[in-house]
Protein backbone atom coordinates (compact mmCIF):
# COMPACT_ATOMS: atom_id res chain seq x y z
CA UNK A 1 0.00 0.00 0.00
CA UNK A 2 1.42 3.34 -1.07
CA UNK A 3 1.09 6.36 1.19
CA UNK A 4 1.40 10.03 0.40
CA UNK A 5 3.51 12.88 1.70
CA UNK A 6 1.87 15.93 3.31
CA UNK A 7 2.22 17.94 0.09
CA UNK A 8 0.44 15.25 -1.89
CA UNK A 9 3.50 13.71 -3.54
CA UNK A 10 3.61 9.92 -3.61
CA UNK A 11 5.84 8.49 -0.94
CA UNK A 12 6.79 5.04 0.26
CA UNK A 13 4.20 2.48 1.28
CA UNK A 14 2.86 2.33 4.81
CA UNK A 15 5.65 0.00 5.79
CA UNK A 16 8.25 2.69 4.96
CA UNK A 17 9.70 0.96 1.94
CA UNK A 18 10.73 3.07 -1.09
CA UNK A 19 8.52 2.77 -4.18
CA UNK A 20 9.66 0.30 -6.80
CA UNK A 21 10.74 1.98 -10.05
CA UNK A 22 10.89 0.30 -13.44
CA UNK A 23 14.40 -0.32 -14.72
CA UNK A 24 15.10 0.37 -18.37
CA UNK A 25 17.66 -1.73 -20.19
CA UNK A 26 20.98 0.02 -20.77
CA UNK A 27 21.68 1.01 -24.38
CA UNK A 28 23.61 -1.58 -26.27
CA UNK A 29 27.28 -0.71 -26.67
CA UNK A 30 29.76 -2.17 -29.03
CA UNK A 31 32.20 -4.28 -27.05
CA UNK A 32 35.58 -2.70 -26.45
CA UNK A 33 37.18 -5.93 -27.59
CA UNK A 34 35.70 -5.49 -31.07
CA UNK A 35 37.19 -2.02 -31.40
CA UNK A 36 40.52 -3.34 -30.23
CA UNK A 37 40.32 -6.24 -32.69
CA UNK A 38 39.61 -3.91 -35.61
CA UNK A 39 42.54 -1.70 -34.62
CA UNK A 40 44.91 -4.63 -34.24
CA UNK A 41 43.94 -6.07 -37.62
CA UNK A 42 44.38 -2.74 -39.36
CA UNK A 43 47.76 -2.11 -37.77
CA UNK A 44 48.88 -5.67 -38.53
CA UNK A 45 47.93 -5.38 -42.20
CA UNK A 46 49.56 -1.96 -42.57
CA UNK A 47 52.72 -3.07 -40.77
CA UNK A 48 52.96 -6.28 -42.77
CA UNK A 49 52.49 -4.48 -46.08
CA UNK A 50 55.01 -1.80 -45.19
CA UNK A 51 57.57 -4.35 -44.02
CA UNK A 52 57.19 -6.46 -47.17
CA UNK A 53 57.59 -3.51 -49.54
CA UNK A 54 60.47 -2.10 -47.50
CA UNK A 55 62.24 -5.44 -47.77
CA UNK A 56 61.53 -5.50 -51.51
CA UNK A 57 63.03 -2.02 -51.84
CA UNK A 58 66.14 -3.10 -49.93
CA UNK A 59 66.56 -6.14 -52.18
CA UNK A 60 66.16 -3.95 -55.24
CA UNK A 61 68.83 -1.65 -53.80
CA UNK A 62 71.19 -4.59 -53.40
CA UNK A 63 70.48 -5.67 -56.97
CA UNK A 64 71.10 -2.11 -58.15
CA UNK A 65 74.50 -1.99 -56.47
CA UNK A 66 75.52 -5.32 -57.95
CA UNK A 67 74.44 -4.36 -61.47
CA UNK A 68 76.18 -0.98 -61.37
CA UNK A 69 79.35 -2.59 -60.01
CA UNK A 70 79.24 -5.26 -62.73
CA UNK A 71 78.62 -2.78 -65.55
CA UNK A 72 81.20 -0.18 -64.56
CA UNK A 73 83.60 -1.77 -62.09
CA UNK A 74 86.10 0.35 -60.20
CA UNK A 75 87.70 3.37 -61.80
CA UNK A 76 87.64 7.11 -62.21
CA UNK A 77 84.16 7.17 -63.78
CA UNK A 78 82.67 5.19 -60.89
CA UNK A 79 84.35 7.51 -58.40
CA UNK A 80 82.79 10.44 -60.25
CA UNK A 81 79.36 8.84 -59.96
CA UNK A 82 79.84 8.27 -56.24
CA UNK A 83 80.35 12.01 -55.77
CA UNK A 84 77.01 12.66 -57.49
CA UNK A 85 75.42 9.86 -55.45
CA UNK A 86 75.68 12.01 -52.31
CA UNK A 87 72.89 14.23 -53.64
CA UNK A 88 70.05 11.65 -53.67
CA UNK A 89 71.30 10.10 -50.43
CA UNK A 90 71.06 13.45 -48.65
CA UNK A 91 67.80 14.38 -50.37
CA UNK A 92 66.15 11.07 -49.42
CA UNK A 93 67.05 11.45 -45.76
CA UNK A 94 65.86 15.05 -45.53
CA UNK A 95 62.91 15.21 -47.91
CA UNK A 96 61.36 11.74 -47.67
CA UNK A 97 62.29 10.17 -44.36
CA UNK A 98 62.64 13.07 -41.95
CA UNK A 99 61.25 16.55 -42.59
CA UNK A 100 58.24 15.66 -44.73
CA UNK A 101 57.14 12.72 -42.60
CA UNK A 102 57.61 14.42 -39.24
CA UNK A 103 56.05 17.75 -40.21
CA UNK A 104 53.43 17.09 -42.87
CA UNK A 105 51.85 13.85 -41.62
CA UNK A 106 50.66 15.50 -38.38
CA UNK A 107 49.59 18.59 -40.35
CA UNK A 108 47.48 16.56 -42.78
CA UNK A 109 46.06 14.46 -39.94
CA UNK A 110 44.94 17.55 -38.04
CA UNK A 111 43.41 19.02 -41.19
CA UNK A 112 41.44 15.85 -41.89
CA UNK A 113 40.26 15.64 -38.29
CA UNK A 114 39.26 19.29 -38.18
CA UNK A 115 36.32 19.35 -40.57
CA UNK A 116 36.63 17.01 -43.53
CA UNK A 117 37.72 18.17 -46.94
CA UNK A 118 38.02 21.93 -46.77
CA UNK A 119 40.91 22.18 -44.24
CA UNK A 120 42.92 19.55 -46.14
CA UNK A 121 42.40 21.33 -49.46
CA UNK A 122 43.36 24.62 -47.85
CA UNK A 123 46.54 23.04 -46.50
CA UNK A 124 47.50 21.77 -49.97
CA UNK A 125 46.75 25.15 -51.54
CA UNK A 126 48.87 26.92 -48.92
CA UNK A 127 51.88 24.61 -48.97
CA UNK A 128 52.23 22.86 -52.33
CA UNK A 129 52.88 25.87 -54.64
CA UNK A 130 55.51 27.30 -52.29
CA UNK A 131 57.13 23.91 -51.86
CA UNK A 132 57.32 23.37 -55.63
CA UNK A 133 58.91 26.78 -56.08
CA UNK A 134 61.49 26.19 -53.34
CA UNK A 135 62.39 22.69 -54.57
CA UNK A 136 62.73 23.85 -58.18
CA UNK A 137 64.98 26.71 -57.12
CA UNK A 138 67.12 24.39 -55.01
CA UNK A 139 67.49 21.88 -57.86
CA UNK A 140 68.44 24.59 -60.34
CA UNK A 141 70.94 26.13 -57.91
CA UNK A 142 72.59 22.78 -57.29
CA UNK A 143 72.80 22.02 -61.00
CA UNK A 144 74.37 25.40 -61.68
CA UNK A 145 76.82 25.02 -58.80
CA UNK A 146 77.77 21.43 -59.63
CA UNK A 147 81.39 22.29 -60.62
CA UNK A 148 81.99 24.03 -57.30
CA UNK A 149 80.33 21.21 -55.35
CA UNK A 150 82.52 18.60 -57.06
CA UNK A 151 85.68 20.55 -56.24
CA UNK A 152 84.61 20.83 -52.60
CA UNK A 153 83.55 17.20 -52.17
CA UNK A 154 86.30 15.53 -54.20
CA UNK A 155 89.35 17.71 -54.88
CA UNK A 156 91.77 16.07 -57.28
CA UNK A 157 89.14 13.72 -58.75
CA UNK A 158 90.35 11.91 -61.86
CA UNK A 159 87.15 12.55 -63.87
CA UNK A 160 85.72 15.88 -62.67
CA UNK A 161 83.74 16.51 -65.87
CA UNK A 162 81.86 13.23 -65.47
CA UNK A 163 81.20 14.04 -61.83
CA UNK A 164 79.75 17.42 -62.80
CA UNK A 165 77.46 15.85 -65.42
CA UNK A 166 76.28 13.18 -62.99
CA UNK A 167 75.70 15.75 -60.25
CA UNK A 168 73.56 17.85 -62.55
CA UNK A 169 71.46 14.81 -63.41
CA UNK A 170 71.01 13.80 -59.79
CA UNK A 171 70.19 17.38 -58.79
CA UNK A 172 66.70 16.70 -60.16
CA UNK A 173 66.08 14.46 -57.15
CA UNK A 174 65.75 17.48 -54.88
CA UNK A 175 62.54 18.31 -56.74
CA UNK A 176 61.28 14.77 -57.25
CA UNK A 177 62.18 13.49 -53.78
CA UNK A 178 60.56 16.54 -52.21
CA UNK A 179 57.36 15.89 -54.13
CA UNK A 180 57.52 12.18 -53.33
CA UNK A 181 57.87 12.98 -49.63
CA UNK A 182 54.96 15.40 -49.77
CA UNK A 183 52.68 12.86 -51.45
CA UNK A 184 53.81 10.14 -49.05
CA UNK A 185 52.88 12.33 -46.08
CA UNK A 186 49.43 13.06 -47.52
CA UNK A 187 48.74 9.39 -48.27
CA UNK A 188 49.92 8.20 -44.87
CA UNK A 189 47.64 10.72 -43.19
CA UNK A 190 44.81 9.13 -45.18
CA UNK A 191 45.92 5.68 -43.91
CA UNK A 192 47.01 4.71 -47.44
CA UNK A 193 50.36 2.96 -47.00
CA UNK A 194 50.82 1.01 -50.24
CA UNK A 195 52.23 3.69 -52.58
CA UNK A 196 54.57 5.30 -49.98
CA UNK A 197 55.98 1.90 -49.05
CA UNK A 198 56.67 1.04 -52.70
CA UNK A 199 58.55 4.18 -53.74
CA UNK A 200 62.04 2.72 -53.28
CA UNK A 201 61.11 -0.25 -55.44
CA UNK A 202 60.19 2.17 -58.24
CA UNK A 203 63.33 4.23 -57.60
CA UNK A 204 65.70 1.29 -57.92
CA UNK A 205 63.85 -0.11 -60.93
CA UNK A 206 64.44 3.22 -62.68
CA UNK A 207 68.18 3.13 -61.96
CA UNK A 208 68.64 -0.50 -62.97
CA UNK A 209 66.59 -0.19 -66.17
CA UNK A 210 68.36 2.93 -67.39
CA UNK A 211 71.82 1.56 -66.57
CA UNK A 212 71.14 -1.70 -68.40
CA UNK A 213 69.67 -0.05 -71.49
CA UNK A 214 72.07 2.85 -71.97
CA UNK A 215 75.39 1.99 -70.30
CA UNK A 216 77.06 1.36 -73.66
CA UNK A 217 75.96 4.75 -75.00
CA UNK A 218 76.24 7.00 -71.96
CA UNK A 219 78.65 5.17 -69.71
CA UNK A 220 78.31 5.93 -66.02
CA UNK A 221 76.05 8.85 -66.87
CA UNK A 222 73.34 6.28 -67.56
CA UNK A 223 73.30 5.39 -63.87
CA UNK A 224 72.94 9.07 -62.95
CA UNK A 225 70.12 9.43 -65.47
CA UNK A 226 68.53 6.39 -63.83
CA UNK A 227 68.63 8.21 -60.50
CA UNK A 228 66.72 11.10 -62.08
CA UNK A 229 64.22 8.70 -63.66
CA UNK A 230 63.80 6.78 -60.41
CA UNK A 231 62.92 9.97 -58.56
CA UNK A 232 60.29 10.75 -61.17
CA UNK A 233 58.83 7.26 -60.82
CA UNK A 234 58.49 7.85 -57.08
CA UNK A 235 56.17 10.75 -57.82
CA UNK A 236 54.23 9.06 -60.61
CA UNK A 237 53.62 5.99 -58.45
CA UNK A 238 51.82 8.05 -55.80
CA UNK A 239 50.20 10.76 -57.89
CA UNK A 240 47.05 8.86 -59.02
CA UNK A 241 46.16 7.84 -55.47
CA UNK A 242 47.01 11.24 -54.00
CA UNK A 243 44.88 12.98 -56.62
CA UNK A 244 41.81 11.17 -55.29
CA UNK A 245 42.64 11.66 -51.61
CA UNK A 246 42.81 15.40 -50.71
CA UNK A 247 39.86 16.29 -48.55
CA UNK A 248 38.52 12.77 -48.14
CA UNK A 249 38.31 11.08 -44.80
CA UNK A 250 40.65 8.12 -44.34
CA UNK A 251 39.13 4.80 -45.35
CA UNK A 252 40.03 2.06 -42.93
CA UNK A 253 38.67 -1.23 -41.77
CA UNK A 254 37.33 0.52 -38.69
CA UNK A 255 35.27 2.95 -40.72
CA UNK A 256 33.82 0.25 -42.94
CA UNK A 257 32.68 -1.88 -40.02
CA UNK A 258 29.83 -0.25 -38.23
CA UNK A 259 31.18 3.28 -38.33
CA UNK A 260 33.95 2.81 -35.82
CA UNK A 261 36.52 5.53 -35.54
CA UNK A 262 39.70 5.25 -37.55
CA UNK A 263 42.16 3.21 -35.53
CA UNK A 264 45.26 5.19 -34.58
CA UNK A 265 48.60 3.95 -35.76
CA UNK A 266 52.15 5.20 -35.44
CA UNK A 267 52.90 3.93 -38.93
CA UNK A 268 51.62 7.16 -40.45
CA UNK A 269 54.64 9.17 -39.35
CA UNK A 270 57.16 6.35 -39.49
CA UNK A 271 59.86 6.89 -42.12
CA UNK A 272 60.23 4.14 -44.68
CA UNK A 273 63.71 3.33 -45.87
CA UNK A 274 63.99 0.68 -48.51
CA UNK A 275 66.51 1.94 -51.00
CA UNK A 276 69.65 0.61 -49.43
CA UNK A 277 72.33 2.92 -48.11
CA UNK A 278 75.29 1.26 -49.73
CA UNK A 279 76.59 3.03 -52.77
CA UNK A 280 77.78 0.98 -55.72
CA UNK A 281 81.41 0.09 -55.56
Amino acid sequence: MVGALPDGRPGGDVTGRAPVTERRPAPERRPVTERRLVTERFVARAAGLTAALTAAGALCGLLRDQIVATLYGAGGATDAFLVAWTVPEFAATLLIEEAMALVLVPAFSRALAGGGGRPARDLVAATLPRLLLALTAASATLAAGAPLLVRVLAPGLAEPDIAVDCTRLTAVTILTFGMAGYLSAALRAHRDFLPPAAIYVAYNVGIVTTALLFHTLWGIRAAAAGVALGGLLMVLLQLPRADRRPGRAPRTAGRRRGGLRDPPTGLAAAPVRGGGDAAPA
